[in-house]
């Protein structure tokens, strides 16, 4: 058994399967907790991570060791606040949901310094550009279906517009890192004009943040940018012209973004949801109404936005603990230390972007997940090996094929 395969598609699909249920097969509501996939999967990455035969023990430097701390402390402390929640049931089974990603940043510590960690995060996003081609495919044979905003298999178009939106950066970094090939150019525009059929305001925004941090990462000159602008806009303005799923896209995009978002000022109740939030915070500041309280005493069961959930559910701790648990992959991003996890966290920050406008805590499970994977890379991440584990230095993977398109920028 390869350990290294076997996360890498066990924390893809955590991130994908969301909150289906096996139970749905047979015509029911999916409330079986124990028939969810997620369960089964947080299981798999568990057994791997904490074996004591399985894998190395492996030290982590103080920095990245923080990190963890911070992002589980986070998690650890919304899953307390169930104890003075004011509707148990709603907060337990928010708890759960919580409890399985903690469990799931705690594997993930464990696992990158033991496991080669970039062959770890490339087998992550390997899965997902695989389940990601499957989600687009079926897009676009219903594409021609009718006018209205593209989802698949019930995730909503909000979910299916960030999982496109994950996939374009991945087509992006392949074409910045490597020669240029069909394959990342066709990706990259089914995953464009998808991001708009979507019809997801937060998932453009978050392809726009996600290129741009893949741009400055990368250290991207300003004659460069130039080229690849002038490159994109024939390409989109030719998908636009000659092609029905073109037209569909920007007849979408002048719908939601042009016509609602400027001309209407229409955001879908937003305002609305942000300030219950800050009223349910203020009612108690310090600590928080508790896991689920904001849907106890609102109109909707979260306020689309971590922060403002952070604030009502957590209070001033929670959100305290929020900042300082996105305070070091926003260090990294801003650092720029290197170009091999410029993916992970150009998909922290999209998802991050998202996750202002759309989501609970948990479906922002991507921003604590791909946030750690891009710090624990960081170099100087392991510091010692016991046990005769072998020492992974985390900047070594890097090679002549970062060489390609727009050549190396390692002394720019």
């Amino acid at each position: 058994m390869n350990p290294t395969l076997v996360a890498s598609w066990a924390l893809a699909l955590f991130l994908v399967v969301g909150r289906w249920s096996f139970a749905r097969i047979a015509g029911g509501d999916g409330s079986e907790f124990l028939l969810e996939p997620r369960v089964w999967l947080v299981a798999i990455v568990c057994a791997l991570a904490f074996s004591p035969i399985a894998l190395p023990i492996v030290g982590l430097a103080p920095r990245t060791r923080t990190a963890g701390i911070a992002l589980v402390v986070f998690v650890g402390y919304l899953v307390l606040t169930v104890a003075w929640a004011p509707d148990f049931a709603i907060a337990w089974n928010k708890g759960l949901e919580l409890a399985l990603l903690g469990m799931v940043l705690l594997a993930l510590i464990r696992l990158v310094p033991a496991l080669p960690a970039r062959l770890l995060a490339t087998g992550i996003w390997r899965a997902l550009v695989v389940v990601f081609a499957i989600f687009a495919a079926l897009a676009l044979l219903g594409a021609s279906e009718g006018d209205s905003r593209i989802a698949v298999l019930g995730g909503g178009p909000n979910v299916f517009g960030r999982n496109m939106a994950l996939l374009g950066l991945f087509c992006v970094n392949s074409l910045l890192t490597g020669r240029v090939r069909a394959l990342p150019v066709i990706g990259l525009c089914v995953a464009g004009l998808l991001v708009l059929l979507s019809g997801s305001r937060g998932a453009m925004l978050a392809c726009t943040v996600g290129v741009l941090v893949l741009l400055w990462v990368h250290r991207i000159r300003p004659s460069q940018l130039l080229w690849l602008a002038i490159a994109g806009s024939v390409l989109i303005a030719a998908l636009a012209v000659y092609t029905d799923v073109g037209q569909a896209a920007l007849a979408m995009f002048n719908e939601r973004v042009i016509r609602l978002t400027f001309e209407q000022e229409y955001d879908s109740g937003r305002s609305t949801l942000f300030d219950q939030a800050l009223a349910v915070g203020w009612a108690a500041p310090i600590y928080g109404d508790g896991l689920g309280g904001f849907g106890t005493h609102s109109t909707f069961d979260y306020p689309h936005n971590i922060a403002l959930e952070a604030w009502a559910e957590g209070g001033s701790v929670g959100l305290a603990l929020l900042l300082g648990a996105l305070a070091l992959p926003l260090a990294t991003v801003v650092r720029r230390h290197g170009q091999h996890h410029a993916l992970e966290l150009a998909a922290f920050a999209a998802l991050l972007a998202s996750a202002q406008f759309s989501g609970d805590f948990y479906d922002s499970r991507g921003v604590l997940v791909f946030g750690l994977l891009a710090v624990l890379q960081d170099n100087g991440a392991i510091r010692t090996s016991r046990f005769g584990a072998k020492r992974w230095p985390l900047g070594a993977e890097r090679s002549t094929a970062h060489q390609g398109l727009l050549g190396s920028h390692e002394n720019r």
